[in-house]
């Protein structure tokens, strides 16, 4: 019988397929025939002969996703039908903190344009392949970009948030990984996640997996909550919720304020940013009064891996992931050592909100030379955390951003930002608040890990 030796790479471990078997999947390249994807296509098999396996063509109604489309960026709003983009895509659930939204009679005039509703299922196309995530409740009717193939459900064939978790699971990630194009860009098509094998368990077992999906759900609620409740108590005590922020089409400056501010640009003289920095600088402080710039230079080592943070790890909630590295393969831009209880920002588009704050779990970690350090001294973590993602601050951070294409503040800029001391009670209770945000958030995380722990051992027969 002929065979075709598989190597990947030049450390390779080899495979050994058949020619009648690599004809009949119609796949040549080396990488197809890994061994880990050849050993998670016998697991697969395995699991059949307890459970049923089927393809996700066969648990679901459609396969589907948007066609070509205009441009839609001048269309965006705050109101409308949810418009779902790559970048939407968070940890099983989609993340609506930021989100755009398009009039649903602009969406009706494109056919091309698909639509989903709660409990479908959407999967990265490009980009980070592999995110998978279920249209969480009270999302209603979303419309898809077409970066991302949606999976319209049908609750009698299988239970969504079994099938979501199944999707994250190590066994469904290698499988996306291993039938995804190998153009220059790689992508996924609509059969090769059409034609994936799901581990299909009983109808108990999969219960069990949603109840905990479920769970999740109300913490990340929860969670969400009491942020905006802590957002909202420090807005209040700043004088900064009800200012009048609506843009101003024209205004006037004189010369010697222009001259003084040593600014010529129109938009930083809008009367609401304006306003807004004269209410930041009542204190007399900077952010560079009451924090240090923590500068701990990593360095990494061959053979010894690190835990690494970039700007793409930090979500819309303050939160920070991370990945591990080998030291050999450390990006050049993997410089600072961060520690528990500091609060890292994003020099770079500082208007996206993109600060977190540094779990104990997280000390020793690695982030990118993308973010300020910033140990607080004279302010809590959790009040630092908030102010720099209060929306008007981050726009007035914004401001201070230089070139055009790759908008950033200095770090000089960033320290000298004026920034109020709100009262100790109010601060003691908004620290009481993120703390008891980041318990559920922290919550509803071992929930979902617990959910694909449940999945591996339907699979490997661990039950």
């Amino acid at each position: 019988m002929e065979t075709f030796t598989a190597g990947a790479g030049t450390t390779a471990k080899w495979s050994l397929a058949s020619l009648s078997v690599i004809k009949q999947n119609w796949r040549y390249d080396a990488e197809y025939w890994h061994p880990v994807h050849v050993e998670n296509e016998r697991i697969i098999a395995e699991a059949g002969k307890t459970h049923e396996i089927k393809t996700v063509y066969d648990l679901v109604k459609q396969v589907t996703g948007s066609a070509f489309y205009p441009s839609f960026v001048g269309y965006y709003s705050d109101t409308g039908m949810p418009f779902i983009r790559v970048a939407d895509l968070g940890d099983f659930f989609v993340e609506e903190e930021g989100m755009v939204r398009i009039d649903p009679r602009i969406i009706a005039q494109y056919r091309q344009v698909s639509t989903i509703r709660e409990g479908d299922i959407v999967v990265a196309k490009g980009g980070s392949i592999g995110g998978v995530c279920i249209v969480q409740p009270g999302m209603g009717e979303c419309a898809v970009c077409r970066d991302v193939i949606a999976l319209k459900t049908d609750p009698k064939r299988i239970d969504s948030s079994y099938l979501v978790a199944f999707l994250r699971s190590q066994f469904e990630q290698l499988q996306l990984e291993r039938y995804k194009s190998q153009q220059v860009q790689a992508h996924l098509t609509f059969p090769a996640v059409g034609n994936v094998k799901v581990v299909v368990p009983s109808r108990a077992d999969q219960t069990a997996v949603s109840r905990l999906l479920q769970s999740a759900w109300v913490e990340r609620n929860r969670a969400t909550v009491l942020y905006a409740e802590a957002e909202a108590l420090l807005l209040a005590e700043l004088g900064l919720d009800d200012l009048p922020l609506s843009h101003q089409p024209t205004y006037t400056q004189s010369f010697s304020r222009a001259w003084t501010a040593g600014r010529l640009d129109a938009e930083y003289f809008q009367s609401k940013y304006q306003r807004t920095m004269e209410i930041m600088a009542r204190s007399g402080k900077s952010i560079g009064d009451v924090v240090r710039l923590a500068k701990r230079r990593f360095e990494p080592r061959t053979g010894k891996p690190f835990q690494y943070i970039e700007i793409g790890d930090l979500d819309q909630t303050g939160h920070a992931e991370s990945k591990t590295v080998l030291g050999e393969e450390a990006p050049s831009r993997a410089q600072w050592i961060v520690k528990t209880g500091d609060v890292i920002t994003s020099t770079v588009r500082p208007i996206r909100r993109l600060s977190a704050l540094i779990e104990p779990g997280q000390d020793g970690h690695v982030c990118s030379s993308g973010f300020v350090i910033l140990k607080p001294t004279a302010i809590e973590p959790e009040v630092l955390l908030v102010y720099l993602r209060l929306p008007v601050v981050c726009e007035i951070l914004d401001l201070q951003t230089s070139a055009s294409m790759y908008p950033a503040i200095s770090t000089t800029d960033l320290l000298n930002v004026p920034i109020p001391m709100p009262a100790d009670k109010v601060r003691a209770r908004v620290v009481e608040l993120v703390q008891e945000s980041r318990g559920s958030h922290q919550e509803a995380r071992c929930l979902l890990e617990e959910a694909k722990r449940r999945v591996g051992e339907m699979v490997l027969g661990e039950e």
